[in-house]
């Protein structure tokens, strides 16, 4: 069983946050990881932009970047249309990183990390160490990508009001149930919140379940994700709470609840499964305000 589950990346998309890091890049883009340098985030589309440029520019797969945003041949994106940017293909280490905070602000595994760069316990890595990053997507095995040298042109004036999509509503959060949050299933804890051996850390608790059991909403909230596209986590659903609080339910065996739906406390939203990196059914619960994970066990 991994015991560090990340996250982040799923939690920043589901509120639309930008981060505390920018990039140094001169193309427009709001980046959902942390610090990282040339973090995975989303690219706007701009004037003279190609697939194939904005691959270079962010040093990507531009396979990875096609699948994705489900593009399809002759893939041809529109101006001002918003890319999802998988992970670069590598990562300059700076001083002050850590395995722990590169990988969290990649939100790939932390173990797979430390596999696919060779590292062993106790995982010390020095500035100016380049990191393969996985699950970037294909990886580049011509060289090094080179960043287009072609000059910025003069920004395009933005569309008028007119011409600018209707944004979709967004779903409210119900104000919450009395009481804390509630239990999502009941079983034993098999692993608490907070540092583990070899460096490890989970960002939530897994609650041992039986396959099929009924999975609870743990307060009143509206689905902000559902899908299985964070590494490690199987079926997965974040629901978003009044007062910035999120949290989450990994391992899922079936979701029964779409993005946007508003839910109660107590409500069934799945069943408890063993998809992603476990090998026994159970529940991988976190619960967040804002980014910041918490205790769970301190709120339940």
């Amino acid at each position: 069983m991994r015991l560090f589950r990340p996250i982040s990346t799923a939690i920043f998309c589901a509120l639309a946050l930008t981060a505390c890091g920018k990039s140094n890049t001169p193309a427009p883009v709001l980046n959902y990881g942390t610090h990282a340098k040339d973090s995975a985030g989303i690219h706007v589309v701009q004037k003279g932009d190609t697939v194939h440029s904005i691959a270079n520019r962010y040093k990507v797969s531009m396979r990875a970047l096609i699948n994705k945003n489900d593009l399809s041949a002759p893939y041809i994106i529109n101006l001002y249309e918003r890319l999802i940017l998988p992970p670069p293909n590598t990562y300059t280490v700076r001083r002050g990183d850590s395995l722990y905070t590169i990988s969290r602000a990649f939100g790939v595994d932390m173990s797979r990390l430390s596999r696919t760069n060779n590292l062993r316990a106790p995982y010390k890595i020095y500035p100016g160490d380049v990191l393969r990053i996985p699950d970037g997507g294909e990886m580049n095995t011509t060289g090094n990508t080179r960043v287009a040298s072609t000059p910025v042109s003069k920004a395009t004036p933005k569309p008028s009001a007119a011409s600018k999509p209707v944004p979709k509503s967004v779903q409210v959060a119900p104000p919450p149930s009395n009481g804390p949050f509630a239990w999502p299933v009941r079983g034993k804890v098999l692993s608490s919140y907070g540092p583990k051996a070899d460096g490890l850390h989970n960002d939530g608790i897994n609650i041992a379940a039986r396959k099929g059991e009924p999975v609870k909403a743990a307060q009143n909230g509206v689905v902000a994700y559902v899908g299985d596209q964070i590494q490690g986590f199987g079926n997965l659903i974040l629901l978003r709470h009044e007062d910035r609080y999120m949290s989450a339910y990994g391992h899922l065996d079936k979701i029964s609840v779409t993005k946007g739906q508003v839910v109660q406390k107590g409500q069934a939203i799945g069943q408890a499964g063993m998809t992603g990196n476990v090998d026994t059914p159970q529940l991988h619960f976190e619960i967040r305000r804002g980014t910041k994970a918490l205790n769970p066990q301190k709120y339940l």
